[in-house]
């Protein structure tokens, strides 16, 4: 090394001088290694996995009452839940089981099969044990522990009974329309109806009026009144002023539809079923034998919960006879 100096000239500060500066840029050398080794991920990785962390945070943020159902939230409708302890207050459903209940003094275990977790559940009960009850099925839906997607799942399936306070009970004053200014004490039903009684109703015309009926038929009956939101004319505006004047009873009369019978042509004219989806439904059944019951439909895997749910009332699953 001094040969290598001395050849160059470099008296004897300057020779001090340049190990001094050999020295700094190894220190430096040394430390920017042991740095460069504890962040030797990929920093485009890196922020690959924060960006899919924040979109999986996303998508778990509740859905709100007034968004409207697209085809994307079929995705979001996954019966894979977050089970565990920890797990939290959760809204997805582990093998849903669809049927007819009346929330009030509902049993643990029937909750459990309609999907909801022990903590939704404790929400539930710890709201019973403080005296509440479920008047109607809006008091369902305000139960913090149950979302706006699952509610829609249950919903349909929710029957609620009339209490009553004995032969004390107050009668209700006739309601008085005034488009006709008659006094209807009763409601009118849906499924009994004709189009004289329909057109009793504020700003239901001759044209709506046939339209309620022929939309009961294809349907085969109305099992909540919620249904005719979706007879074309009906707006929010409508429905809001007959609502409580309208009722749906004589549900045994549903016309239904043996699943394990009906061709996929005829099952496609449903309003709640495409083209499609019955081609899909018959092809299942074809392959896999008859089904048992509405939870054979979740097999499927293209159907969204919330198409089952509303196809459901209009269901039997009888054995084919051929």
């Amino acid at each position: 090394m001094k040969r290598l100096l001395t050849y160059f000239k470099f008296n004897k500060t300057e020779q001090n001088g340049f190990f001094v500066i050999l020295v700094i840029i190894i220190v430096f050398s040394i430390i920017y290694s042991l740095v460069s080794r504890e962040n030797k991920n990929d920093p485009i990785a890196h922020q690959a996995r924060v960006f899919e962390q924040s979109f999986h945070d996303s998508t778990d943020t509740e859905d709100y009452p007034n968004k409207k159902f697209k085809v994307a939230d079929v995705h979001l409708e996954k019966r894979v839940a977050r089970s565990g302890p920890d797990s939290g207050i959760e809204n997805n459903v582990v093998d849903t089981k669809l049927f007819y209940f009346d929330p009030n003094n509902l049993s643990v275990e029937a909750w459990r099969e309609l999907g909801l977790s022990d903590k939704q559940i404790a929400v539930i009960k710890n709201y019973e044990k403080k005296g509440g009850r479920f008047k109607d099925k809006n008091d369902v839906r305000k139960m913090y522990s149950i979302n706006a997607k699952l509610y829609k799942k249950l919903e349909p399936f929710i029957r609620i009974k009339v209490e009553t306070t004995g032969p004390s009970t107050v009668a209700k004053a006739p309601l008085l329309y005034d488009k006709f200014e008659t006094n209807h004490a009763e409601l009118i039903d849906l499924n009994t109806c004709d189009t004289i009684a329909l057109m009793s109703l504020k700003g239901i015309g001759t044209i709506l009026s046939k339209r309620i009926l022929k939309y009961k038929e294809v349907l085969g009956g109305f099992y909540r009144i919620e249904q005719l939101k979706e007879v074309y004319g009906i707006t929010p505006e409508t429905y809001d002023l007959i609502k409580d004047y309208i009722t749906v009873s004589n549900l045994e009369g549903i016309k239904k539809i043996n699943i394990n019978q009906i061709d996929a042509n005829s099952l496609g004219k449903h309003p709640y079923l495409s083209p499609k989806d019955a081609k899909l439904i018959v092809n299942y059944r074809d392959q896999h034998g008859n089904y048992a019951n509405i939870e054979d439909f979740t097999k499927i895997g293209t159907l969204s919960d919330l198409a089952i749910a509303k196809i459901a009332p209009y269901l039997i699953f009888e054995n084919d006879s051929r």
